[in-house]
């Protein structure tokens, strides 16, 4: 990001504009940048199955549900987190949402959600990384999920931005610091696309978009 970009992320995010932003009603707790981004994303990348951690009111699941529903795709989206005690009902009553309660970087979690996307002709898939932030967390994410993916699958990490990238220097190591680790293990899997990263000028994922190998 350049300093305006820098700037202007700075100040949405510590203005807490992020904090009351609504799709249809229903917390989403994101950038507008991003969401544009993500619907580009499925559009684009004939994306039929969307895999999200971290689901809290279930708002950008609800989302991504209605991108999947008014492209006609055949998949769904799961979405899973440690507890649904904030989900809206809007939200729950999706038909196209399927929702997980459990630690996303858990073999038994990702046996279920795998078990629910077909093996043959799925079409694409949309990893969003956005549960627990801390940087082993999300490392094992990573390692869990980047895995089962296939070439010209799409994954994103977000709120790579803390830990003074630039907002909440007092963090610690998170979700930039997962990648940077995951990337040196791995450089073979994943192709950053700065293109699509930057394309706004600002992102709660900036340095966290990739296509898989």
């Amino acid at each position: 990001m350049n300093a305006a970009g820098l700037a202007y992320l700075k100040w949405y995010y510590e203005a807490n504009v992020w904090k009351d932003l609504h799709y249809r009603g229903v917390r989403t707790l994101k950038l507008p940048l991003d969401m544009w981004n993500y619907q580009e994303l499925i559009f684009e990348n004939d994306i039929h199955w969307v895999v999200e951690t971290g689901t809290r009111h279930g708002g950008s699941a609800l989302f991504f549900a209605d991108l999947l529903a008014a492209g006609n795709r055949e998949g769904q989206v799961i979405s899973i987190d440690v507890t649904h005690d904030a989900l809206h009902p809007v939200a729950a009553a999706h038909p196209r949402i399927r929702f997980l309660l459990g630690d996303s970087a858990a073999d038994s979690i990702r046996q279920q959600a795998m078990a629910l996307i077909p093996r043959q002709r799925r079409g694409g898939l949309l990893l969003i990384l956005d549960s627990d932030h801390a940087a082993p967390h999300v490392l094992r994410e990573l390692e869990t999920w980047v895995p089962l993916l296939r070439h010209g699958d799409y994954v994103v990490v977000e709120d790579t931005v803390v830990n003074g990238h630039p907002v909440r220097p007092e963090f610690g190591p998170g979700p930039l610091e997962a990648i940077d680790a995951y990337v040196a293990r791995n450089p073979d899997r994943l192709r950053a696309d700065d293109a699509r990263e930057s394309r706004f000028g600002c992102s709660f994922a900036a340095k966290g978009y990739f296509v898989v190998l």
